[in-house]
């Protein structure tokens, strides 16, 4: 079939020339900025401290495209607003809000969801980041590269799509007040990083064409060094409006024991940890997890989210309220906010939740952070 990428993503200098204008403006009323390493808000330091949430209906489906309310009603943000938490971090796809077959139209049923979810969010005075956790195509990224994520890297058409369907988020929430940030890319699955951070740049240019108001978000790419071993680092993109995010799940041999998409310790690993040979660590404990923390984003002169942390809570827990608790002392002890993955799933044993759709199963966890945001 023949494809052509939309003309609109293809963005020039006349496009580079309003993002420096739009990047020296101060902020609107009612938008959070970044200024230095903080956020503000209304001249007032912003601290987002909250959660992620989710459609867990569609969202790992890559052939699901209209998203429901299940896990996104009046109840869940009555009760995020309870917990003190300021802030939602949403997993969307770009499939949600775009056909998947030709013509292409925008749809219809995916913005009026997230009309949705921001008039109840509103109503609780929480804030929203937009995350967009599945580019085109709907397959999960998830820094694991594989044949079916690739297919979006390989692509230049699909990912003419992706950075359509930011262009037309701005032009439709510019001016929206309850979204406080972009998170534009979920754990990008590939080396080839030029292409990350050109695709990262396409999109703020896109974004910026028509909204000068929301923060960007960036998480960090892959890349080979000289010697041919791989690190990770932030695409540099032009904008006066950057966030660096960090998704933390460090020890990972005790945060994803028992989980079934890797390879783990049979034994049981409790925390605090004493003795550990993770990543050349001797002993995990707050300060530890602290300096972890603080040296992945040691060349970052901008404000810093935790977007990601979370544990799997396994039948016989061993620390994991601990680690939960110690992550969050420890963002605010650096002067990052942070975001639990996640809020709510479909079951309480082997998983993240903090509650299912019967209620809190992780009582703890919850008062603890709960207590956090005050």
């Amino acid at each position: 079939m023949n494809r052509i990428i939309v003309p609109s993503v293809v963005i020039g200098l006349a496009v580079a020339g309003f993002l420096l204008c739009a990047g020296q403006a101060s902020a609107a009323t009612g938008f959070v900025s970044a200024s230095g390493t903080s956020l503000s808000l209304d001249g007032r330091l912003f601290v987002p401290k909250g959660v992620n949430l989710m459609d867990h209906d569609s969202i790992w489906y890559s052939t699901l495209t209209v998203p429901t309310l299940s896990w996104t009603k009046a109840s869940d943000f009555y009760n995020i607003k309870k917990a003190g938490f300021n802030s939602v971090r949403l997993a969307v796809k770009t499939d949600y809000f775009q056909e998947t077959k030709p013509p292409y139209k925008f749809s219809v049923k995916g913005f009026a969801w997230l009309d949705k979810i921001i008039a109840l969010a509103k109503k609780q005075n929480v804030k929203i980041i937009l995350d967009m956790h599945m580019p085109t195509g709907g397959i999960q990224q998830d820094y694991q590269i594989n044949d079916k994520n690739g297919l979006f890297w390989d692509d230049p058409w699909m990912k003419g799509r992706f950075v359509d369907v930011w262009r037309e988020i701005a032009k439709r929430y510019k001016n929206e007040t309850t979204i406080w940030a972009y998170d534009l890319m979920n754990e990008p699955a590939t080396i080839d990083f030029q292409s990350y951070e050109k695709l990262m740049q396409n999109t703020a240019n896109s974004i910026r064409a028509y909204d000068s108001n929301h923060p960007l978000m960036l998480q960090r790419g892959m890349y080979v060094k000289e010697d041919g071993s791989w690190d990770m680092k932030f695409p540099s993109v032009d904008d006066a409006n950057i966030i660096h995010t960090l998704h933390f799940y460090q020890p990972t041999d005790f945060t994803l024991q028992g989980a079934p998409w890797i390879k783990t310790n049979s034994a049981l690993v409790s925390y605090p940890i004493a003795s550990s040979t993770v990543s050349g660590v001797k002993a995990w404990n707050k300060d530890v997890l602290a300096a972890e923390m603080s040296a992945l984003v040691a060349s970052t002169s901008t404000p810093v989210i935790l977007t990601e942390f979370g544990t799997l809570f396994p039948r016989q827990l061993s620390g994991q309220p601990a680690w939960v608790s110690d992550v969050a002392k420890a963002a605010q002890e650096l002067g990052y906010g942070w975001h639990y993955w996640h809020y709510a799933g479909p079951k309480c044993v082997n998983a993240f939740a903090l509650r299912s759709k019967y209620g809190v199963c992780r009582p703890k966890t919850l008062s603890s952070l709960s207590g956090l945001t005050k």
